[in-house]
């Protein structure tokens, strides 16, 4: 689990939860914002910082840092394999392809404000929010619908661009058990309720689109079967099934969360998930511990902040 207020890593073993372990992430060129994981390699955005940092996971005080493109951001990220990994830049309009044995960069421009990347069926997806950069609200401000950009990683090129349904703002993507991309469309907030995209990545285009989220969705997680979960700093912990494709608890039925900010599900089918807390010196984040019937196991205290949080097999790095 990543927390931005004290630059840490939570390692908590699905094997024995009650053992957390903290990894200090130190300086690395901004505020912790979004965590991406492969084997023992772990990616920390930084924001608006203009830097990203690789951590081994298996060896606390492992971070290595990159300088990416000056005034471009790092915001979600994914790896394609064990060597290359996506970072997508909302201040420039671009995605980073960056190569982590060779420290080497190569840019690619994409849509307006690319906010998350998934890779599936050999391709890139990136989800582009859509925002106007020179807003000076606090609210989001949306300037339509979003939509997905398709890279090909062989040639590092666009090959095809996905409209989204609904309020604009994507802002989380993720892909089903069923192979089908899941992408939130949060929307400005106010009355205007967020969205779940249902995107196929083979025909490349959108099949499904659900309403019912409340309004601010935040992170979308699967749990590699059936089961979607949608956190949300106002209406906590809600489920989507891929199978029936009905929203299991949405708006006003969701587990309520201090301040939600992301969850992640383990193979055993527990969720975990993620309370940010006050975000103030002394005030923790948390990690609570649901079983599959949604009733609470435990609560484990994390860092400042909490932000992001992945689930990951540890191997030994290649």
């Amino acid at each position: 689990m990543l927390n931005a207020g004290d630059a840490t890593l939570t390692i908590l073993p699905l094997s024995s939860p009650t053992s957390p372990v903290t990894i200090q992430l130190g300086p690395i060129g901004g505020t912790p914002f979004r965590l991406a994981a492969r084997g023992s390699r772990g990616l920390v955005t930084t924001g608006a910082g203009n830097t990203v940092a690789l951590v081994d996971l298996g060896a606390a005080q492992s971070v290595l840092v990159f300088g990416l493109a000056a005034g471009g951001g790092s915001a979600g990220a994914a790896f394609l394999n064990d060597s290359i990994a996506y970072i997508a830049n909302p201040f420039n309009n671009r995605v980073t392809r960056l190569d982590i044995r060779a420290g080497d960069t190569t840019s690619i421009a994409v849509g307006n404000t690319p906010i998350a990347i998934a890779v599936t069926r050999g391709r890139v997806f990136v989800a582009n929010a859509n925002l106007d950069p020179e807003c000076a609200s606090s609210a989001p401000c949306v300037l339509g619908p979003g939509w997905l950009s398709v890279i090909d990683p062989d040639r590092d090129v666009v090959v095809d661009s996905i409209p989204l349904t609904g309020p604009g703002n994507a802002s989380s993507i993720t892909v089903g058990g069923d192979g089908l991309l899941y992408v939130i469309s949060a929307g400005a907030g106010g009355e205007e309720s967020g969205r779940l995209s249902i995107v196929d990545p083979v025909v490349r285009e959108e099949v499904g689109s659900f309403s019912g989220f409340g309004p601010l969705p935040g992170q979308v997680a699967s749990d590699g079967r059936e089961r979607l979960f949608v956190t949300s700093l106002e209406e906590g912990l809600m489920e989507f099934n891929t199978r029936t494709r009905r929203v299991v608890r949405g708006e006003g039925t969701g587990i309520p969360l201090q301040a939600g900010t992301d969850a992640a599900v383990g193979n055993d089918g527990l969720v975990y998930a993620v309370e940010s807390g006050g975000c103030s010196p002394g005030s923790h984040g948390r990690i609570r511990i649901f079983r599959p019937d949604l009733t609470e196991a435990r609560i484990i205290q994390a860092g400042v902040c909490s932000v992001d949080a992945t689930i990951v097999r540890l191997l030994p790095a290649p």
